[in-house]
């Protein structure tokens, strides 16, 4: 399995607990609901007319961009998908799933 960790962030659990703290609160601000605490590594789902996995720390299938990290935003918005525009950077884009998974891979506990 895979430890936790958010690709471009360098440095101690802190920083990568830091990083993904402030990730949850601007999807919050964003959609007016905090996602779970649930570490997402990798979803299978239908994206669009594609089905595809996307991965933590892989290319987003559809866009190219480096995945950066994936919420668990619940029943009526299933999932968001973050990602990384620019090396490093802990901005990036987020994308609304408007699906539900075939398959879900938590990272390890």
């Amino acid at each position: 399995m895979t430890a936790f960790f958010i690709p471009g962030i360098v440095g101690d659990a802190r920083s990568v607990e830091e990083a993904y703290g402030e990730m949850r609160s601007r999807i919050e601000l964003e959609l007016g609901s905090l996602p779970s605490t649930r570490r997402i590594f990798r979803l299978w789902a239908r994206r669009g007319r594609v089905d595809c996995i996307t991965e933590v720390g892989g290319r987003d299938p559809l866009h190219g961009d480096v995945v950066i990290a994936i919420f668990d935003m619940g029943p009526r918005d299933p999932f968001v998908v973050c990602r990384q525009q620019q090396l490093g950077s802990r901005e990036g884009v987020r994308e609304i799933l408007g699906c539900h998974a075939y398959s879900v891979l938590e990272f390890d506990g």
